[in-house]
């Protein structure tokens, strides 16, 4: 299990650079259409989409990250005023219904980026199933870090 935890923690480290990546290349991109665009009064076609598709890549994964790294918002209030033993047990019925979204989100996804390989972006000619593969990649990166982080929180009130 220890070597779960651990290959999960490295997963979330690339996904983590790769974030960190994608941003800086969005950032340069706006920054050179704003150049384009009002000094040299010549825009680029392609610094839109790009910077788009890049935001629509940092959203699902950065999601994916946040869960590994428990920065989604929760609601843990009523979770507190429960006793341990039905902490637990609802604890264990949410991950399941976690766990049956994010397979349909990886289900779901996987098809929805087959049946757009052929169609094209208007600027770029990127194959669309390739901006929609960020989906099933993100469903199992949640999948995992889910599980990741329900092993962690039964260790802790186990101790």
């Amino acid at each position: 299990m220890d070597i779960f935890l651990k290959a999960v923690q490295v997963i979330n480290t690339v996904i983590k650079y790769f974030l960190i990546l994608m941003m800086f290349v969005m950032v340069v991109v706006v920054f050179l259409q704003v150049v384009y665009r009002f000094v040299l009064d010549n825009p680029l076609a392609w610094t839109e989409e790009t910077a788009r598709y890049l935001l629509v890549w940092i959203t699902f994964l950065g999601a994916a990250y946040a869960m590994g790294s428990k920065a989604h918002i929760g609601v843990d209030l009523f979770m507190n005023m429960l006793p341990k033993s039905l902490r637990k047990i609802l604890l264990i019925i949410t991950t399941l219904l976690s766990l049956v979204f994010f397979t349909v989100m990886v289900t779901q996804g996987y098809i929805l980026s087959q049946r757009t390989m052929m169609q094209t972006s208007p600027a770029m000619g990127l194959p669309m199933g390739y901006v929609y593969l960020v989906i099933p990649i993100s469903g199992v990166l949640l999948m995992i870090n889910l599980l990741y982080t329900v092993i962690g929180d039964l260790r802790g009130e186990e101790s």
